[in-house]
């Protein structure tokens, strides 16, 4: 994937130089339509100079769309590729604006954001290596994330405190 992202920056690059030596040569050539002499209303200046450069304007204009197109594709491919960061907290945040914006959700950026098991292991051993959590919690915990199953998320925290609170005290 990483020969893709480079084919695009360098089609990128090369219609960037050939928009800028386009551009350059359109300039001159609109400029020597003044070597007969130059007009004496401004109108007749511009008109002159786009009628002496019009090939140049289309070409310019039509390595400009190539060139961003280009540069679309490279961006594309660089999110596409790119390490996202998976926290709980990025997903509740993410279901709370696909839930707003539910056209947002065919994109599955939840699940993008979703924490692997692997993840999950991996903050623990952290957070117990750190001294945040003693012994007991972590294998409480470690047999907690082994126990969910792939098909189904963990809870946020504010689904749990609204389960809490449908019981009666």
């Amino acid at each position: 994937m990483a020969s893709r992202r480079w084919l695009y920056f360098g089609g990128f690059v090369i219609t960037t130089v050939l928009l800028v030596g386009a551009s350059l040569l359109g300039i001159l050539e609109g400029l020597s339509a003044f070597s007969t002499g130059v007009p004496a209303n401004e109108e007749f200046i511009l008109l002159e100079l786009l009628g002496a450069a019009a090939e140049w304007v289309v070409a310019v204009l039509a390595l400009g769309i190539v060139a961003l197109l280009f540069l679309t594709a490279t961006v594309v491919s660089v999110l596409r590729s790119a390490s996202l960061p998976r926290n709980d907290r990025l997903v509740s945040i993410v279901e709370r604006v696909e839930r707003r914006y539910p056209t947002l959700r065919r994109f599955g950026a939840a699940q993008r954001f979703q924490p692997t098991m692997e993840d999950r292991q991996q903050q623990l051993r952290e957070q117990y290596v750190q001294g945040e959590i003693s012994e007991a919690e972590f294998e409480r915990e470690m047999a907690q994330v082994m126990d969910e199953t792939p098909d189904e998320p963990p809870q946020s925290a504010t689904e749990k405190n609204v389960e809490l609170d449908d019981y009666p005290r």
